[in-house]
């Protein structure tokens, strides 16, 4: 169920989740859910299920050996690093009704729908009376990140209303320079930057 929840993972952080002890005995036990899953090696093995697997806990998540995973493992890091919230949500998407300016006209009964303004969330939780909001930057050109944190800005008063807490910001990122302009760019917003390496 955790592989399910993570979409894919390593044996170090089912380890440090589940607490399986030294690395050889996570080892062992992930060796015995071979049926159930795929299992491949790069800096570290790297597992998710299998049609099997998906099908003994009635999974329709299907993932895919893809550059994505290693997007997937780092949102897990974030997910180890916030002490593995129970309400983690990854891929979590936020939509709000945009501001209409000038004159709204509707023909005969028929209203024109309201304009929806959407973000997807890499993850997103919530603990202590803030909604926390995940992004994981580790290819995103940094152009797409200043999109990000501008939408975000303008959907915070509907993300407040939702969820009834304040929304807090949180990028993983993985240099200093990317860490300092992720900052820069959020000035003003309730929002912390720290880089993977920090997370360790």
């Amino acid at each position: 169920m955790t592989i399910d929840r993570l979409r894919a993972t390593t044996v170090r952080q089912l380890s440090h989740i589940h607490d399986l002890g030294s690395y050889r005995n996570a080892c062992r036990i992930v060796n015995q859910l071979a049926p159930y899953t795929h299992q491949f090696r790069e800096q570290e093995k790297v597992i998710y299920l299998n049609k099997e697997g998906r099908a003994l806990i009635g999974s329709t998540k299907e993932v895919k050996r893809t550059p994505l995973i290693q997007h997937m493992l780092l949102t897990n890091e974030a997910f180890i690093h916030f002490q593995c919230p129970l309400d983690w949500r990854t891929e979590c998407v936020l939509e709000a009704e945009e501001e209409r300016k000038g004159l709204v006209f509707s023909l005969g009964a028929t209203a024109l729908k309201p304009k929806m303004k959407q973000v997807i969330a890499d993850a997103i939780f919530t603990r202590n009376g803030y909604v926390h909001i995940v992004e994981i930057d580790n290819t995103r050109h940094m152009q797409d990140n200043f999109k990000k944190i501008n939408a975000y800005r303008e959907m915070w008063k509907a993300i407040h209303t939702k969820y009834q807490l304040q929304p807090i910001l949180y990028f993983f990122t993985t240099t200093e320079d990317r860490k300092r302009k992720l900052a820069a760019a959020g000035k003003g917003t309730r929002m912390e930057v720290k880089t993977f390496e920090e997370l360790k």
